[in-house]
C-alpha cells in the first residue's frame, strides 16, 4: 500500500497535477456559450435556493416572529430593510444567525420577548440552512443575486 501511493504522488508530480502554479498554467479559457451557459445554471440554482428558504421561511416560526415575508413582527426585526441587527447582512452572517440563533441578551429591541433558537425553532437540514439565508438576504437586496 505504501509503494502504490508513493506512486500515486511520484506520478502526480511528474504530470504537474500536485504544483498548483503548473494547473493554473492548463486553465482553459472557456467559450463564451459555456460561460453564459454556467452564469444562467448559476442564477437558476440561486432562484431555486430563494424559492425553497421562501416557502421554509414563511412556513415554520420565521414568520411568527419576523413578519409576513421578513417585513417585521412584534418579536423580531423587518429583514427587508438595510439595517442588520445581528449580522453584517453577508450571506454567512445571515446562515450563521440562524444556525445560532440570538439570545436575548443580545437582543436590540427589550421589547422582543422570545429567543431566536438555533435553526429558528425547525431543524432545518444544512442545505436548507443556505436556503434561508439566501431568502433572508434577498429580502434587502433588490436584484436576487449577489454580487450584481
Amino acid at each position: 500500500m505504501r509503494r502504490t501511493l508513493l506512486g500515486v504522488v511520484v506520478m502526480g508530480a511528474a504530470l504537474g497535477i500536485a504544483r498548483p502554479d503548473a494547473a493554473a498554467a492548463q486553465a482553459v479559457e472557456l467559450p463564451p456559450e459555456v460561460r453564459e451557459w454556467l452564469a444562467r445554471d448559476q442564477a437558476q440554482r440561486w432562484a431555486a435556493m430563494i424559492a425553497e428558504g421562501d416557502s421554509i421561511f414563511n412556513s415554520q416560526s420565521c414568520r411568527r416572529c419576523h413578519g409576513d415575508n421578513g417585513s417585521g413582527g412584534r418579536n423580531g426585526p423587518d429583514l427587508t430593510d438595510s439595517t442588520w441587527v445581528q449580522s453584517d447582512g453577508s450571506l454567512e452572517g445571515i446562515r450563521r444567525t440562524i444556525f445560532w440563533g440570538v439570545r436575548r441578551e443580545a437582543f436590540s429591541d427589550p421589547a422582543w420577548r422570545f429567543e431566536m433558537n438555533p435553526g429558528g425553532g425547525a431543524d432545518p437540514t444544512w442545505a436548507q440552512y443556505s436556503s434561508l439565508a439566501a431568502y433572508v438576504w434577498s429580502l434587502s437586496n433588490g436584484t436576487h443575486l449577489p454580487g450584481r
